[in-house]
């Protein structure tokens, strides 16, 4: 399978994305370091704020000097606008997802951040499994209304 390189860049246009980015060298490593999302404090509620958890994971697997995984369970992780930046100290970090990631439902809480999830100044990311919920219902709804609404998330190749 090909690596799609892909961030999300404005605001939640679909209700829910799937995503199965994969590399045949990050899937799976009996070396990598392995941090689940849950074990630091990650709630797979669908509406307990798990940003924090995820960003601890993301500090651990970025700070490793071998590869290393960020692991989600199943179950769905309610996430605010988050940015996992790097330098990293190694170019093999997987997110390996077995459950949701949950947007807020109201699309106006992001501001003018202008995304959900953003990788920033990072190399050999992977994404693999899992699906991402923006619900984009009340997006839609200002769409079709005619009011002047946020363009919504996107998703690039480079």
């Amino acid at each position: 399978m090909a690596i799609l390189p892909c961030r999300v860049v404005a605001l939640i246009p679909l209700m829910i994305i799937f995503v199965t980015l994969m590399s045949h060298a990050a899937l799976s490593s009996a070396a990598a370091a392995t941090y689940n999302v849950v074990s630091l404090g990650a709630k797979a509620d669908g509406k307990t704020d798990s940003t924090k958890a995820f960003l601890a994971a993301w500090a651990k697997a970025c700070a490793s000097p071998k590869p290393a995984v960020v692991f989600v369970p199943q179950g769905r992780f309610f996430l605010k606008n988050v940015v996992f930046g790097g330098e990293c100290n190694n170019k093999a970090v997987t997110f390996r997802i077995a459950g949701t990631l949950v947007a807020p439902s109201d699309y106006r809480v992001f501001g003018d951040a202008g995304n959900w999830i953003f990788f920033e100044h990072v190399n050999g990311v992977t994404i693999s499994g899992g699906i991402l919920d923006a619900q984009g219902t009340s997006l839609w709804a200002c769409k079709t209304s005619g009011k002047s609404c946020p363009s919504g998330a996107t998703c690039q190749q480079e």
